[in-house]
């Protein structure tokens, strides 16, 4: 079967790569044209806050910076042409965009050739890029790219729903070209996501996914032919699939990279050369495996899948220490590399050593462990740190399979099980229970059950159960159950349950919040409790007394409001009364109104007030299908001081939408009146089918008609 991935490579590579031309030669003289030198110009911007609302990014910032590096050392780019920006503000931004223009117009007045490259990490949604509080929307994005009046333009987005930026035309996909043809033109746009997926970062590789390949990728890990030379068709190749894979069990879900490449000319766009730098190392063909290099920091500089036997792969690296660690399937290998600058630095089998299995398998999917650097003492007995058994250990950090702590305990690692009546610190990760009557902190990851009488706190990611009489604090994503009697927050993306008596606050939901307050930036599932705020679209329902989202299916309370939605005046004439007046609070697929009416004469005189809910069934060429309930307190002849009558009213209305906010409408109505007095007239009309005493009050049935308006 062939999958989308596949079907998506054959397509890439059958458009990105084509046969060069045959030279073009003068016939007086038979000689190439000499080629035209070409600059590169570059706008780099990483913005960490999205504004209010949204969780603040970790390493926008120093994913900017991390291919402003790599472009300066292979990518052809001088620094002075580089012009990085860290959380602008959108007069900065505009500012970056004229600095391009003018330094490109100043260039091509020199007779020179350029490209243009612009990169984008941070917040976005399927409009636009946030700065702060602001957004620059994508049509505005495009038309300050395309006014760069460079030959070739490169965007790269790095950020959620970024696919959106290219979806807005529809242009061919078109080959790249090389950069020595001087008829070059045309744009080239990689995003890191589609229109509905999020762009994940992780703590992991210290930065987002997209980013983090594709910069590896330019240091040479996307080098298929090996002729020290990344193309975009590489580049791009190498990102798209390490992104997937890297992103396939993460709780965000798969994010699948989309490009949109409309040049005109042969050949193809080559975005680094590793000839152009004095330090590289070599991984000799006989080394396979998925490589790990990091610097002298713990930093991940690079990360690749290389097969054994598959070639050499050359990395530019900056000068400097390297730890290597390879998994290749069955081993775990270490090694340590000095690179320097204008020798050769290559990594053979036999430099390096195998790694203990029982070491291997301590993070699961997460970078190997290096014995050198961690110690397995299985059990742990503390009575408050550092007065514990693992400051034993002098030199490296310690894992615990059994931790058991009076006041307060501390592990680089849970494996296994962590009790204390008091609190559990954890530095990086925990696999198994971690139990406290006080607090439970979690530098890292979790994955098992963490509960605790007062808070747990987990800077990374959740798989798993969380429960707490006072507050749960997640960092990074969550999937499962997240419960509280006081205060649940994910700052990432939650996918699960999220129950509190208090109030749940998550970046991004899929499954279910309950609580009195629910707060969310957008939602796939339900909100289900007294107030339910989403800041972004709800792709299910939100159920509550006050509800407010940007665009929601469905909401079912009093007062809902999307901003896509709007709210709406109704006036109408029924049998119920003359005049009647609405405000309504659409839904995609439902709405809610408060209404007042009023028969001004006659002996159906009087005044009534009531709620109502319906379904939105859109039909074709603007007409749609509207079935509500209402309920009403009603107070025949203005007798304020009696008992009201409680009228129900079921209307299935035919409406045509003549423009977004005016709407005709109307159709029959069934009604029922319990009037508490009894032997009263109804409001309006008059007329009754149906009438049944029922001790001191009186049940009515009845036919009618409603006919109105929408403003």
């Amino acid at each position: 079967m062939i999958t989308l991935t596949s079907l998506a490579a054959l397509t890439l590579s059958s458009a990105l790569t084509v046969a060069p031309r045959e030279p073009v030669y003068d016939d007086a003289a038979a000689v190439p044209v000499p080629q035209v030198q070409t600059r590169r110009i570059a706008l780099i911007v990483g913005a960490n806050d999205g504004g209010p609302g949204r969780v603040k990014l970790r390493y926008a910032g120093s994913d900017a910076k991390g291919l402003s590096r790599v472009l300066a050392e292979v990518g052809g780019i001088d620094r002075r042409d580089s012009f990085v920006l860290i959380d602008p503000s959108p007069t900065q931004f505009l500012d970056g965009f004229r600095w391009a223009q003018d330094r490109v117009a100043k260039a091509r007045a020199a007779g020179e050739r350029v490209q243009f490259l612009f990169y984008y990490s941070g917040h976005a949604d399927d409009r636009g890029v946030h700065l702060g509080a602001s957004q620059i929307d994508y049509p505005k994005l495009r038309g300050l790219i395309h006014a760069v009046d460079a030959q070739v333009r490169l965007g790269l987005l790095d950020s959620c729903s970024s696919g959106a930026f290219v979806r807005l035309k529809g242009g061919k996909m078109r080959p790249p070209l090389s950069t020595g043809d001087p008829n070059i033109q045309g744009h080239a746009f990689l995003t890191s996501s589609s229109a509905e997926e999020a762009a994940q970062e992780s703590d992991r590789i210290g930065g987002s996914y997209f980013t983090h390949y594709l910069v590896s990728g330019l240091r040479g890990a996307a080098d298929v032919n090996r002729d020290r030379r990344v193309t975009l068709h590489e580049a791009y190749r190498f990102a798209f699939d390490e992104t997937l894979k890297g992103t396939e069990t993460t709780l965000g879900r798969a994010q699948h990279p989309v490009y949109d490449i409309q040049l005109v000319g042969t050949g193809d766009l080559v975005m680094t050369d590793l000839r152009e730098t004095t330090a590289t190392l070599d991984i000799h063909s006989s080394v396979g495996g998925r490589v790990y290099v990091r610097d002298a920091d713990g930093r991940l500089a690079a990360e690749l899948y290389k097969g054994v036997g598959a070639g050499a792969v050359s990395l530019a690296l900056e000068p400097g220490r390297y730890s290597i660690v390879i998994d290749d399937g069955a081993k775990m290998w270490r090694g340590t590399v000095d690179v320097r600058p204008g020798v050769q630095n290559e990594l053979t089998r036999s430099e390096l050593s195998q790694v203990g299995a029982e070491m291997t398998t301590m993070r699961g999917d997460e970078v190997p462990i290096d014995p050198s650097q961690y110690r397995v003492m299985p059990i742990q007995f503390g009575f408050v740190y550092p007065l514990t058994t693992n400051k034993i250990e002098k030199q490296r950090k310690v894992i615990n399979h059994f931790s058991l702590n009076l006041i307060l305990g501390r592990a680089a690692m849970i494996d296994g099980v962590e009790l204390s009546s008091g609190a559990n610190w954890v530095d990086e990760n925990v696999r198994g229970v971690q139990l406290s009557a006080g607090v439970n902190y979690v530098g890292g990851n979790v994955r098992g059950f963490q509960s605790t009488a007062g808070a747990n706190i987990v800077r990374g990611d959740v798989r798993g159960v969380q429960g707490a009489a006072g507050f749960n604090v997640t960092g990074g994503d969550a999937q499962g159950v997240q419960a509280a009697a006081g205060v649940n927050v994910v700052r990432g993306h939650m996918r699960g349950i999220q129950a509190v008596g208090g109030a749940n606050w998550a970046r991004s939901v899929a499954g279910v919040q309950v609580g009195p307050i629910n707060v969310t930036r957008e939602a796939r599932g339900a909100q289900i409790g007294v107030i339910g705020v989403a800041g972004g679209k709800v792709s299910g329902a939100q159920i509550g007394v006050i509800n407010y989202a940007d665009e929601a299916d469905a909401q079912v309370g009093v007062i809902n409001v999307t901003r896509k939605g709007g709210v709406f005046a109704d006036i109408w004439t029924s049998d119920l009364a003359a005049f009647n007046l609405a405000v309504k609070f659409r839904a995609k697929y439902t709405y809610s109104y408060l209404a007042l009416g009023l028969h001004p004469a006659g002996e159906g005189r009087g005044f009534m007030s009531g709620v109502g809910f319906g379904g939105h069934v859109p039909i074709k060429q603007s007409f749609y299908l509207d079935l509500d309930l209402g309920s009403y307190w009603a107070h025949p002849q203005f007798k304020f001081t009696a008992n009201p009558s409680l009228l129900g009213t079921l209307r299935v209305i035919l409406g045509w939408q003549a423009t977004r906010r005016i709407a005709v409408w109307g159709g029959p109505t069934l009604n029922v009146d319990f009037d508490f007095e009894g032997g009263r007239k109804r409001m309006g009309y008059g007329w009754v089918v149906f009438r049944e005493p029922l001790d001191r009050l009186e049940m009515r049935m009845w036919p009618g008609f409603v006919f109105g308006v929408q403003l």
